[in-house]
């Protein structure tokens, strides 16, 4: 089966055209000047624009440009190329960095979708090799056994989708932040500054939603920021942005810093039931 996109509205194939994708129901959605499609229901969201914003995506961009996040992009490249896959999809694909150093890697197609339009522009101005949709983590436009991995790194993610659009035996490589990530960051922007949860400790992240991971990994290392572009940038692309005052702002330009990046991957893989149901 070849993977195409899949209309939102009745779950038909799209078939890729020049300027547009249709379905068989006679559905239209064109295609941007950079080859993106905008798969999000109704073309756009009810409220304000959701995702990263423009300046948090060339923030980000600028950061894996240089080469500051090479540690982390290069672990998720490596898990993906571990298990051999025809096609990626990177849920939450941002500027999309990892899934081109996992395509890259593995030799496999790429497919991205997120929910921010300048992240999505940005990737498919730069990766032209692969497809790109705006759309939601929470209703992926694939049909059902679609990939044999995916991607997932600090998105919102549904484990339900995720397992639905893999075949069976394939694998979500899940990059969440570790208890010290960026925390002399964070110290500079909060007055009580919280640790993120323990990926490692099961009792802190029980829950009926998320399987449990076939493996779990750390990729752990130090950033020295004295380069005044690079330390607004790391700020920028991440949340606490929003949650920094004015005046700490200054005082991180100000400041020198050499941070922790903590990153924790988790290896989810699809149950192939018919290996362990083999017919006789």
């Amino acid at each position: 089966m070849s993977v195409a996109f899949r209309c939102p509205h009745c779950r038909q194939s799209l078939a890729e055209h020049e300027h547009e994708f249709v379905c068989v129901s006679a559905h239209h959605f064109d295609r941007a000047k950079e080859g993106y499609v905008n798969l999000l229901p109704g073309g756009r969201l009810k409220s304000r624009p959701a995702g990263d914003d423009d300046a948090m995506v060339r923030a980000r961009r600028r950061v894996f440009d240089a080469g500051m996040y090479n540690p982390v992009i290069d672990a998720v490249a490596a898990l993906v190329a571990h298990s051999p896959a025809a096609n990626v999809v990177d849920a939450g694909c941002g500027e999309g960095s990892y899934l081109a150093a996992a395509t890259t890697l593995s030799g496999a197609a790429g497919w991205g979708i997120d929910i921010s339009k300048p992240a999505v522009r940005l990737a498919s101005r730069r990766h032209r090799n692969h497809r790109y949709a705006i759309a939601s983590s929470y209703a992926l436009p694939f049909a059902d056994n679609s990939f044999e991995a995916l991607i997932n790194v600090f998105s919102p993610r549904d484990f339900g989708e995720m397992l639905r659009v893999l075949k069976a035996g394939g694998i979500a490589v899940v990059a969440t932040p570790g208890p010290q990530h960026l925390a002399q960051l964070k110290a500079l922007i909060y007055d009580d500054p919280r640790q993120h949860l323990n990926r490692f400790d099961p009792e802190a992240n029980a829950s009926a939603d998320e399987p449990l991971p076939e493996e779990v990994t750390s990729v752990q290392f130090e950033l020295r920021l004295d380069d005044l572009d690079l330390r607004l940038s790391l700020l920028e692309m991440t949340p606490f942005w929003w949650s920094t005052t004015t005046e700490r702002r200054e005082v991180i330009a100000a400041t020198s810093l050499v941070v922790d990046v903590d990153i924790q991957l988790c290896v989810y893989r699809k149950p192939d039931r018919s290996a362990l149901n083999p017919v006789l």
